[in-house]
């Protein structure tokens, strides 16, 4: 061995020496140097998933992530440096460990509820993720972060090959976090749920502070013995289902890169949630889209043009729209647009969804799906991808609208659910004025009982007026009900939630592609009456 290799071996002080060989004891070293990386890397790469229904998904929320993983991991360096030059033995590295699966204890046991208890308090601001970051993971952060130090202090020999050896295992580590960091992306977050991912990574911490504590073994059986308890208590755990509300079954709980799913059943209704949004029922005995629920007035459409043969949703949800509209009108063609492959998975797995000629899907980033079909058109092109606080900014914005404008029929119609459209709020008011840069004639439907509203554009003339839409939706209703395809609301009784837009929107944005500060412009005041993913809560 050479002597930049002898760098990397840990000292055979009194306080190392074990009755292992020298190449077992090297593995057992690189193992409490690389994993614990691994995890922490993991554990940020997590951490925006129990952030995102209460805190969403902006810039806002990863800028707290990254921001609070490195202050701490800073603290756990010169902490760990202080505490190796006193008692540098990889068993003392090994209680720090203990340690900190512990704190990870408390976040897979009261993580959530500490995440929804601190978003109300601070009404899901940005310094709320901030605090609420900073709580959930600043601790086991810091106490991952010391064994870079502790690392350099076991394994240098020489000073005059420091440098050397701390390169050597800086570049050990960082492959570990690198593992950590593609593994949680790849693997973990697409495939199992938020608990078992938590209680994974507790184990990897736990199975390493036991390696650690093993190098003095008969000084650590206390911490030994906490140790295998906490291990056998999380695999356990893991096992127990999770208690349900009465009432309530839980089918699915998933998380994506890209949101995490809840599926569950109330009242012989099932129903599909996303970052704490419910976006998605039906009735699993009939197949039908339960009432009040908003995809229900997708039917709005049909009060400025009745001849509808096809429709773009962007943002597929659980595919409830062409669930309501497909049976009453049977040539309607409906191609869903979701750049989530999980949607899709979870929709026809639980929600009664298949793919037709009649009902098509495409896995695409919704506006990269319009730029790449130049020569397609829809009749309608309805935008349903504004969820909770989680808001793509490149579909909000003028640019964006025209490319819709390029792709709609003669006279057809783009259509938009917008949460909370009260429009003395910067980010309503933003919509609408953006909307209005790039259409003739804007109309805003109400949507009962719920806390959104459709938004439905057009360069069509002449404008309508709310009495002409009353009476074209009384028509509809008439031959539709004749025809045994009734609409629940009848379109006369939609027709009557026409908005007066009589709102001063000179001052609002409007959003571009250089400019669209969507998530500064969200009151998140606002979204806290947001229809709760909770089994408890009413949908």
């Amino acid at each position: 061995m050479s002597n930049q290799d002898s760098t990397l071996e840990p000292p055979a002080d009194s306080a190392m020496a074990t009755d292992l060989p020298p190449w077992l004891e090297r593995l057992r070293f690189y193992f409490c140097v690389v994993v614990p990386g691994g995890v922490l890397m993991a554990l940020e790469m997590v951490s925006s998933r129990i952030l995102a229904p209460h805190f969403g998904n902006s810039v806002y929320v990863w800028g707290s992530i990254i921001g609070v993983f490195l202050a701490a991991m800073s603290i756990g360096y010169v902490w760990g440096g202080r505490l190796a030059d006193k008692r540098p033995t990889l068993a003392d590295l090994g209680r720090l460990l203990l340690l900190s699966a512990l704190a990870q204890l408390i976040v897979l046991v009261l993580g959530k509820r500490m995440t929804a208890i601190l978003g109300d308090w601070t009404g899901g601001t940005p310094g709320g993720a901030l605090i609420a970051t900073t709580v959930l993971f600043a601790p086991t952060t810091i106490l991952l972060a010391t064994v870079a130090p502790y690392a350099v202090k076991l394994a240098a020999r020489e000073l005059r090959l420091l440098g050397s050896t701390a390169g050597h295992l800086y570049a050990i580590s960082t492959g570990g976090s690198l593992t950590g960091t593609l593994g949680a992306t790849f693997v973990l977050i697409p495939f199992l749920q938020l608990d078992a991912i938590f209680t994974l990574l507790m184990v990897i911490t736990l199975i390493t502070t036991a390696i650690a504590l093993s190098s003095q073994w008969r000084k650590e059986i206390p911490a030994l013995a906490v140790t295998v308890l906490l291990l056998g208590g999380a695999l356990i755990g893991e096992a127990i289902p999770e208690a349900e509300v009465e009432g309530t079954t839980v089918l699915l709980e998933r998380i994506s890169p890209y949101q995490t799913f809840r599926v569950f059943e109330r009242d012989e209704v099932r129903y599909m949630a996303s970052d704490g949004v419910t976006h998605g029922a039906i009735v699993p005995t009939t197949g039908d889209v339960p009432d009040p629920f908003y995809a229900r007035h997708s039917s709005t459409m049909l009060l400025l043009e009745e001849e509808v043969d096809s429709l773009l949703v962007l943002g597929m949800g659980s595919g409830a729209v062409g669930a309501y509209l497909q049976p009453r009108m049977p040539e309607l063609v409906v191609d869903y647009v979701d750049i989530d492959p999980a949607a899709i998975e979870v929709a026809t797995e639980f929600m009664m969804f298949s793919e037709s000629e009649t009902s098509r899907v495409f896995v695409e980033d919704a506006r990269r799906f319009l730029e790449l079909r130049p020569e397609e058109s829809w009749d309608v092109i309805f935008t349903d991808t504004y969820i909770g606080r989680s808001i793509p900014f490149h579909l909000t914005t003028v640019e964006y609208m025209r490319i819709v404008r390029e792709r709609l029929s003669d006279d057809g119609i783009f259509m938009l659910n917008l949460i909370h459209p009260q429009f003395d709020k910067p980010f309503p008011a933003a919509v609408m004025r953006t909307v209005l840069e790039v259409f003739e004639h804007v109309y805003v439907f109400d949507v009962p009982f719920a806390s959104n509203a459709l938004v439905l554009a057009t360069d069509r003339e002449p404008g309508l007026y709310r009495d002409d839409l009353i009476a074209r939706g009384r028509e509809i209703d008439a031959r539709f009900t004749a025809e045994g395809r009734p609409f629940a609301p009848p379109l006369e009784a939609v027709a009557a939630t026409l908005r007066p837009l009589d709102v001063d929107l000179t001052d609002a944005f409007v959003l571009a592609d250089a400019y669209a500060p969507v998530n500064h412009l969200i009151d998140m005041s606002d979204l806290e009456s947001e229809v709760s993913a909770e089994p408890n809560a009413s949908p």
